[in-house]
This record gives structure tokens, sequence and C-alpha cells, in this order.
């Protein structure tokens, strides 16, 4: 039989043969040059091989347009002239449609199956939209042709040419050109109406981002593929919806692994458009829920991101060549990661406890109250449970980290750092499941990268309190982890050990280093296990402090490694010895049972340092390095009990004390200068060449009066030598000799007598040394040296008595009487602080008190001033606002969010305005936003509803009238942050006073009875249920009726009878002077603190029992405050002039 002959060309009915066997031809086109020319070509025609023709003379017309050739305004002025012939005619019961002709056209050639057409319908569609965005004028016409195209006949053409074959992407790219012009067009402004027409605008669309190029060489930025086309119009989607749009677009799992799927191949002009589009639309909004952020921010999709680090196509890609300021992939993608994954309002990050991991209770201690016998650390359960596992709340992170390799990749050791600095739950878990990399020296690049980014997590800050939110918790993080921050696992034993003896000096390096980081943090970590302990009252953190410290010295090598390695260390390596030095004195610091243990000889090697010291000239760093290092040596000299300070090796001239003493005045470097002096100040004491006592001033004037000689001759450094060897040996004798003077001089010793054995000592030996017969000018700088000696000693405070009995000893022993008559007790300023170099503050305070004839009872008796500005800033606190838009920006939160982020809370705070419609407003949201989080699966929703509608009925009777009690909104926006937290010391009373009754008294504070009488729910949590408590008080009194309802309750006698408790800690104390301060902010305040509650002479009695010099000046300052803030007038009368009196005393 035979075939029937087709009748007709192109636009005829080919039959189905036709539909897969159809034949590309180039179309015709001719030049238009005028708006009815055009208008003509484009009319509807049924043979489309001239609709084909018009097309691609109307395409030709708006290339040369787009492309800005010559003439280009006369031809936007014949498409302007085309678009006003063809605009429809406003018509009440017909739907506009925009370039009719066109949309017939396309319409004919989808039923015919024309897919030239179909191709040159969307190109020209595409190119015409995009040169009406950059037109303001042709805006109007811009959004009919949307319109148009969003009708439902013209939805189903384009979701016909999205859906074509996968190979034929000469119509899929023209359609998504199409669509994202329209998505973009004035802004988006019809950006949502493509989106709610999804089914057809969407259509096929994680398939076509399927689509990439699989040509040879990298894609051209002039001929997009399928893919590229249809990830630019998915980012103007997401850069122009609103936000539940944009949650709803997410939510598609296809499209979302679609996008991400061939990211690596895609070419770097695309990357870094969908890397900042997601960085912008996605990441950084605000207004995007968790939930929505998180479905494209997976795991998945980071490991993808992620596998950008070494992206090899910038140098390929012609646009990344031609322009300069763009980034390389690398950079971007690394950008990227680093907002999404440590940034807390990107949706990835949870909020997480630190070293408290998932599970851990951190403030309930698990003892059997039955239970005779307190097992202390071990009777918590969890404590030993977390050494091989480790649970978290950022399990994403924890998954995605894994895949990261930071020993390959200097970003991506940036990255998972900064994501351990974020969220350091983290570190423990990662190194948990990375075992099998380990740390043993290798001297590869591999081994270099893995060393480089230990140190810098070793080298990550401990969380405040460990991680735990409100202060430190009454148990201690578990230890294994704390360790395991401190030394990571992979840093074993055996792997620092090899590291400290191999030859290689990288790794010896890296090893002193680590473990030089590692014992800083241990230091920090007990120092905050101390401070711990000193606010609980139990004594689980000290244990715990112990077990850790036990477990850190099975975790390090044994100092005689590290000594090993210094020693072998050659001399000229001055980096090396510095950082083996310091790391030495460490260990004597930190762990000095572990140093002591080692017996390490100092003596040598401080002389050899020394000795290259002194020989070496200038300024450079060969210079600092070895005075760091001597610094180090010092040190730990002054740690060592063999240390022998005042004996002379054979090849020096001096003792080690003589020669560090002649460096820290001599030397003009300045880097050791107040380690140096400490060292000195220590041994001198130590060895009883000064006195110990608090005013003794030490050996500043020694120090002083031979910096103020111009030189030293050798002959006296070796006196003072001998001096400070014989005073150092028997020290008893010239104490002896310091009492037989002042007995001499009838002075009575006692406490205000300073006196030097040092001095008396020098007096001793001067007879000796006139006896070697120095020459004249030695002579005379020596009587000078002896000046400026007493000079300093009389203005740090040594006993003027005792001066001029050595004064009169050393004349006498000087034979020439000419230079004899030169020695005097110069005038010299009184000594500060700063003068003293390696002196402490005590020391200082000890000197200048008795510079000027003054005791301690003195400087006692002076309390220290601070100014009214100085007193807001320590006491002052600004009233809670709520944040802008809060009656607008809780609706579109989660409950999550409204509670643990604050939106309730301002929402509650707006109940205080002075304006009746805000309250009114406020209260029925507040009612709205209960039914919202009742509805919900938040974890407390009932007991935050109970909250909420508590409040509203309390407010309900008297909003019209005014704002309710700051009391109860005070406590109703702290009661927020109780509840979120099960584990808060008030979460049992607080639930007890909600299930109380519906309704809240007005002239009550609540849950002030419950705190100040009740005990407190869990033993050792009075106080920081107090603090919750005056922490609320002090949000709670705002005005003068929250002052009268204060009084009514007798709040303030309560408050002020606080500090009566001697175990009240001063934060505490503090606050409740912040009440007081409030108050007299508050008009009438200060009237009704002097007048009813005798506030002025608590105040006095505050200032006479404050042990702390600055708590008595607060208490002053306080005081005065009082008196300038009431009415004068009354309060004189009132007390007769007693306040007035109390205030100028």
């Amino acid at each position: 039989m035979a075939k029937r002959r087709s009748h007709g060309g192109e636009g005829g009915n080919a039959g189905k043969r036709q539909k897969t066997a159809h034949v590309h031809e180039a179309p015709t086109s001719e030049d238009v040059y005028t708006g009815r020319q055009l208008r003509q070509l484009l009319s509807f025609d049924q043979d489309l091989r001239k609709a084909r023709h018009g097309l691609q003379s109307f395409k030709n017309l708006l290339d040369s347009i787009a492309n800005g050739e010559d003439e280009s305004a006369e031809k936007s002025q014949i498409v302007l002239e085309f678009l006003e012939s063809t605009k429809p005619k406003d018509k009440d019961d017909e739907v506009p449609v925009y370039l009719p002709d066109i949309m017939e056209t396309w319409g004919m050639a989808a039923e015919m199956n024309n897919e030239n057409v179909m191709s040159a319908v969307a190109v020209v569609l595409a190119l015409l939209l995009k040169i009406i965005s950059g037109n303001v004028d042709l805006a109007s016409y811009g959004l009919g042709i949307c319109r148009t195209l969003l009708q439902t006949r013209q939805q189903e053409l384009i979701a016909k040419n999205l859906s074509a074959d996968k190979g034929k992407d000469f119509i899929i790219s023209p359609t998504l050109r199409l669509l994202r012009e329209v998505v973009c067009l004035d802004g988006g402004a019809v950006a949502a109406p493509v989106f709610r027409a999804r089914n057809n605008t969407f259509k096929s669309l994680a398939r076509n981002m399927g689509l990439r190029y699989i040509g040879i060489g990298v894609e051209d930025p002039k001929r997009p593929s399928v893919r590229t086309n249809a990830i630019r119009f998915l980012l103007s989607a997401l850069k122009f919806l609103h936000v539940e749009a944009k949650r709803d677009l997410l939510s598609q799992k296809d499209i979302v692994a679609s996008l991400m799927r061939h990211i690596r191949d895609d070419p770097p002009s695309l990357i870094h458009d969908l890397l900042n589009t997601l960085k912008i639309a996605v990441v950084l909004d605000r207004k995007l829920s968790r939930d929505a952020k998180i479905r494209i921010l997976n795991s998945h999709s980071l490991t993808r991101i992620a596998s950008l680090y070494g992206y090899s196509q910038d140098a390929a890609d012609p646009e990344s060549v031609s322009d300069n300021e763009r980034i390389p992939v690398e950079d971007s993608a690394h950008a990227f990661l680093l907002a999404a994954c440590t940034d807390s309002g990107a949706g990835i990050r949870r909020s997480e406890h630190g070293y408290y991991p998932e599970g851990a209770d951190a403030d309930a201690v698990g003892i059997n109250p039955n239970q005779s016998m307190d097992f202390g650390i071990d009777s918590i359960p969890w404590m030993d449970k977390f050494e091989n596992e480790v649970p978290v709340r950022n399990t994403l992170l924890a998954e995605f980290i894994q895949t990261l390799r930071p020993w390959s990749s200097t970003k991506q050791s940036e990255l998972l750092v900064a994501i351990f600095e974020a969220m350091p739950e983290l570190i423990a878990h990662y190194f948990s499941q990375k075992k099998s990399f380990a740390f043993d020296p290798k001297l590869s690049a591999t081994w270099i990268g893995y060393a480089a980014f230990l140190y810098n997590v070793v080298q990550l800050p401990i969380p405040a309190y460990f991680g735990h939110a409100n202060g430190y918790a009454r148990v201690p993080p578990p230890t294994s982890i704390v360790l395991g921050n401190i030394i990571p696992q992979p840093i074993t034993l055996k792997a620092l050990t090899r590291c400290l003896s191999n030859k290689s000096k990288i790794a010896s390096f890296y090893a002193i280093r680590m473990l030089a980081l590692a014992l800083q943090k241990l230091g920090q970590a007990l120092d905050m296990h101390r401070e711990a302990s000193l606010s609980s009252s139990n004594s689980l953190w000290k244990e715990a402090a112990r077990r850790l410290l036990d477990d850190f010295y099975q975790r390090i090598p044994d100092m005689k490694d590290v000594i090993n390695c210094y020693r072998a260390m050659a001399e000229d390596d001055l980096l090396q010895r510095e950082a083996a030095s310091r790391l030495l004195l460490l260990y004597y610091e930190i762990v000095p049972q572990l140093a002591l243990r080692a017996k390490f000889d100092v003596s040598p090697i401080l002389l050899t340092t020394i000795k290259k010291v002194e020989a070496s000239e200038g300024a450079g760093e060969d210079i600092v390095m070895s005075l760091l290092e001597l610094e180090h040596l010092c040190t730990i000299a002054k740690y060592s009990p063999s240390m022998r300070w005042f004996a002379r090796a054979s090849d020096m001239p001096n003792s080690p004390f003589t020669t560090l003493l002649r460096l820290h005045v001599e030397k003009t470097l300045g880097l050791s200068k107040q380690n140096l002096g400490n060292v000195l100040q220590h041994v001198a004491d130590e060895h009883q060449l000064v006195e110990s006592r608090p005013k003794s001033p030490g050996l500043v004037p020694l120090v002083e009066a031979l910096k103020s000689l111009e030189s030293i001759d050798q002959t006296i450094w070796a006196f003072l030598d001998n001096c400070f060897e014989r005073c150092a040996r028997t020290p008893v004798k010239y104490i002896g000799m310091i009492e037989e003077e002042l007995e001499k001089a009838k002075i009575p010793e006692d406490d205000d007598t300073v006196a030097c054995p040092l001095m008396m000592t020098i007096a001793e030996q001067v007879p000796f040394f006139i006896s070697s017969s120095p020459s004249k000018s030695v002579l005379k700088q020596f009587v000078q040296s002896l000046s400026e000696f007493l000079g300093y000693s009389r203005a740090a405070g040594v006993s003027k008595p005792f001066l001029d009995a050595v004064k009169g000893l050393l004349v006498g022993s000087i034979g020439d009487k000419k230079i004899a008559a030169k020695l005097s007790i110069l005038d010299k300023p009184k000594l500060t602080a700063k003068d003293q170099g390696g002196q402490d503050s005590q020391s200082a305070v000890a000197v200048n008190g008795q510079g000027d004839g003054r005791g301690d009872s003195d400087t006692a008796k002076t309390t220290p001033q601070i100014s009214p500005q100085e007193l807001e800033e320590k006491l002052a606190v600004p009233i809670t606002a709520s944040k802008d838009g809060s009656l607008l920006k809780w609706s579109s939160k989660s409950p999550e969010e409204l509670v643990e982020e604050g939106y309730a809370s301002s929402l509650i705070n707006l109940l205080t305005s002075e304006h009746a419609s805000i309250r009114k407003e406020a209260l029925t949201n507040i009612v709205k936003m209960a039914a919202k989080i009742k509805d919900s699966t938040y974890e407390g929703n009932q007991q935050v509803w109970l909250l909420l509608m508590e409040l509203a009925e309390s407010a309900r009777d008297t909003i019209s009238e005014g704002a309710p009690p700051s009391a109860l909104i005070a406590f109703a926006s702290r009661a927020l942050d109780v509840l979120a937290n099960p584990l808060h010391c008030l979460y049992e009373k607080l639930n007890l006073f909600l299930t109380a009754g519906p309704v809240w008294a007005p002239d009550r504070v609540p849950i002030l009875h419950a705190v100040l009488q009740d005990g407190p729910s869990d033993d050792g949590a009075y106080y920081a249920e107090l603090a919750w408590l005056l922490a609320c008080l002090l949000d709670g009194l705002r005005t003068p009726a929250d002052v009268a309802l204060f009084h009514r309750r007798k709040v303030f006698e309560r408050v002020l009878a606080l500090p009566c408790n001697p175990y009240l800690g001063p934060n505490l104390r503090t606050q409740v002077l912040r009440i007081v301060y409030r108050a007299t902010a508050i008009a009438g305040g200060s009237d009704t603190l002097i007048t009813r509650f005798g506030v002025v002479s608590w105040l006095v009695a505050r200032r006479d029992a404050a042990a702390d010099a600055g708590e008595k000046a607060v208490c002053r300052a306080l005081i005065a405050r009082l008196w300038d803030t009431c009415d004068r007038a009354r309060i004189a009368a009132w007390s007769k002039g007693g306040v007035e009196r109390l205030v100028e005393r």
C-alpha cells in the first residue's frame, strides 16, 4: 500500500513522521524601517514560513538595539511605534492581550509542532523584554506583555516549550531566558504571579537544570547551556520572590538537588552568581525560616559547594580573564560557606552548649539524698560517657565537616577552624570520628598541612563559662571533652615524643609550639575551674580540675624530652631556642609538679645565654630573640630550687644575679625590663637582700641609682657582687646590725621603720673597697652612686634616721675627706609605680604611701572619688526597649524564634507604651501569638501560651486607662527565658505560679515571696534565683507608680536587707545598688528612699563596712546623687539638716 503524499509545506499538516524528522532551515529576513512595516511582518499568517520571516526580521532589529549599533535610537523608535500600534484597547469585558499576532503565531506553531517558530517566538519575546527593562518609559508595555504571557493559553505554550525533548535546547533555552526576563522586569513586579503559575512556568525545571554543557572545553558565555539558563531563571526567582514563595520553592527537593548536582562543572560566572544570590537571598535573609534554609543548605549541598575548593576553570573562562575584579571561584565558595556555617541567622547553626554535649544536664547533680556517702564527680552518670562518642546538636554540620580535607587546602582548614570557633561542641565530635589520621611526623605536605590545622584548633579560645548560658553551671563539663579541646586526640604522647626527637627542625618546632599552646589553654581552663569552684557550694569543680590535670599529664611528654630537645639545638637557632625555653617556662608555671620532678639545672644554660647577650651589639632580630630566651630562662631560674644565683663561674666576672642586674640597668632594648625586674626582686626577697615587708621598696632605689649614672666601672660591679653574695649568705648578721644601729639612734623598731640589709652590707664592706686603693675617678663615681642610692632610698620611703646612721658609717669609712664630703642624701622625686619597673602594684602603693610620710592608716581613710558620669557607667542600666516593627514582624516568625530570639518579649514590652492604641494593638497581637504557639509543636507551647494568656487577662481591664505595672511586664518578659530552658533554677517555681490562678494581682510583684522567703528549688540555686529576681525588679522599676508599688509591697525593705548576708557576692551587691540608682532617676524616688527607708544611713553603713575602695567610692557617690535628685528643702526640713551633714561627711 502506497504512502499518502504530504500536502502543504512547513505550515501544513506534515503528519506524524514530520514530528520527529524536522529539518532545520535557515530563516530569511529583511530590514525594518517603520513600525507599520514591522506590524505587517508580524501579522498572523497561516503560512509559518512568512511568520518565521517576520520574527527573524524583528529579532535582527532587536539585536541591533541591544548591541548598541548605529541608528539604535531610530530603531528603538520603530519598536515604540510598533508597541503603541499593537497596544490593546481598554475593554471592561475582555482581558487585554499584548502582541496578539505573535501570540496567535506561537499557538499555531505549537499546534503544528513547528519547533523553529516556537523557538523564534521565545527568542524575540526575551529580547524585547530585555530592551524594555532598560527603558523606564516602556515599563507599561513590558508589564502588559508579561501579564499576557501569564494567561492560561500562553502558560500552556511556555510549558510545552519547557518540556521539549532533552536535545532541543534551541527551544528550552530561549524560553528560560524569556521567563527570567519576565521575573526580573520592573524589580520583580510579576515574580509572584509567575510563581503562582509554577505548574507551567516551572515545568521540568529540575530536568532542565540537569542538561549541562557536554562539549569540548569551557562553555561559551554567549551560548549558555540549558542548565545555565535554568539556574539563572531560578536565581532570579529567589531574588525577587517574597518569603513564603521562596520557602515553597526551596521545598522542591528535585530542584534543590539538581541545582547543586553538577556545580563543579559549571562555568565560573554562573558559580559566582549562584553563590552570591544564595548568600544574599537565602542565607542572610532573616525573614526566611530556618527550616526553609536547611532544605537547600543540607549536607549534600554543602559538600557539593565544598568541592569547589581547587576549582580549575578560572583561568580558562574569558569573563574571568577580562574582569580584574572577579575573585576566584574558590574564594567565592569559601566566603559562602563561612557565612552559611558560622552565621547564627543562616539557619544551619543551632544553639549549643560549648563543652557540654547534647544530653548532659549541666545544672542537675545526680546525687541521691538518701545516700550517706558523697561520691563526688563519679556520682554524675554522664561524666565518663563521652570518651568515644560525643552527641551534638548541630548534626548537619557535624556530618558536613567530616567531608572536608583541612590538610590539603588552607581555605578548608580556615573554614573548619571557623566552624569550631562558632560551635565548640563540634571539636570533640570531629576528632572522635577522625582517629585514623595519625600525627606521626612524616615531613610530607599532608603532614605539614594537618599539623598547621591542629595548631589552629588548639589556638581556639575556650568559650565563656565552658559554653553554659548563664554563668558557670553546677556541674563541670566532661573531662574528656575539655581535654580533647585542649589537646585533640590525634596529638598523642607517642607522636609528640617522636616529633621532639626528630632531626627535622619543622617537626620539633611544631611540637614545641603545640605544647606551649596546650599548656596555656590548660592554665586558662584551670583558672575557670577555680572561678567556678568559688561561686559554687559543691566540690565538683575542684575534683574536675584535679582529674583534668591528671589526664593531661598522661598526654604530654615528660619535661626531660623537652630538655633534651632544647640542649640539642644549635646556638644560632634562636627561634627554636626561644620557643623551647618558653615551653620549659610553661611547664614550671602550669604543671610545676611535672617540672620539678625533672630536676632541671638551668644554671649552665642561663650563664651561656647571659654571655651571648652581653657579647651582642645592636638591636637586630638576633638580640631580640636572645633577650626573650634570657627572660624565659631567668623566670625558670626563679622557680628552680637548685639555682645558684650568687656563685661566680670561672669564665664570668660576676655572679648571675649581678650580671642580670647589669643587663637590666645598661641594656637599652627595653624588651625584658619588667620581667627581669620581677626576677631580680624575687631573688632579693628570697635571699633577704631587702626587707620583705609590704612597705619595703625592694631593689628599686638601687636600680634607679645605677641607672642615673652615665657609666659604672667594673670595680664597682665587683664590689656590689661581693656585697650581694655576703648579704645572701648571712642575712641574719646584717639584720642584727640594723637593729644595733636603730638602737643607737634611739629609733623604735615598728612597722613604719623601713631599713635595708643590703645597704648595711655595703656600709660594712666600704673599708675593704677603700683599702684596695681605687683610682680617684672610680672613688668619685663610687661616692656618687652611694649618694644616689641614699637619695632614692629616701624617696622610696626608707627611714630617714636609718639613712643618717648609714651615711655616718660610710663617711667614716672613706679616707679622702674631700671626697667623703660629697657624700649626701640627695633630694629625689617620689618614686611612682612606673619608676619601679619590675615591682608589683602592692609594693608601689607601699612606696608611695611612705614617701610622703603617710602610713597605711592614712591611705585607708582616703576613699577615691568618682564623678557622676562614672557612677552612671557603673550603675545605670538602660530600660528594655521593643524592637522596631514588633507589631508586624512576629507573624512571620516560628514559635521557637518568637520565644528564644526576643520577638515575644519585645511585643510584651509594648504594653508599657504611653499610647493607648499601641497598647491595645499589642494586647491583641499577644493573644494571637499565644494561639499560634499553642497550635505549634514547640516544646514548651502550653506553658508559654498560659503565660501570655494570663498576662493578657491581667492587663485587659486597665489597658485603656494606662499601662499595666512595669513589674508584671518585666516578669512576663523574663519568664519567657525561664520557660525556654527547663533546666533553669526557677522553672519549677514559675510553673507553680502560672497554675495558681488565671489572673495576676496588679498590686503584687510575682514570685517575690517564693524567691526571698521559700527555699531554693535546687540546692545551691539560691543565688542564681536571687540574681534573676533582682534583674527582674530592676527592669520593673520605671515610673513613679512602680516606686509606689515597691513601697506598698515592702520591696525596698527586702532588697536593702540582702547585703547583710556576708556571703552575698559583689555582683549581687552591685545589683542592689543599681536598683537604688534606678529609683533616684524616677520623679520622687529619692524622696521616698530617704524618708521612708533611711537609704542614706544605709549607704553610710555600707560604705564603712566595705572592704573594697571601689565599693566605698560608689556608696559615697550614690549618697551625693540622692541629695542632688531629691527635694532638698523638704528633706532638709524633715531631717533637720541631718541628711546634708551625712552627705558632706
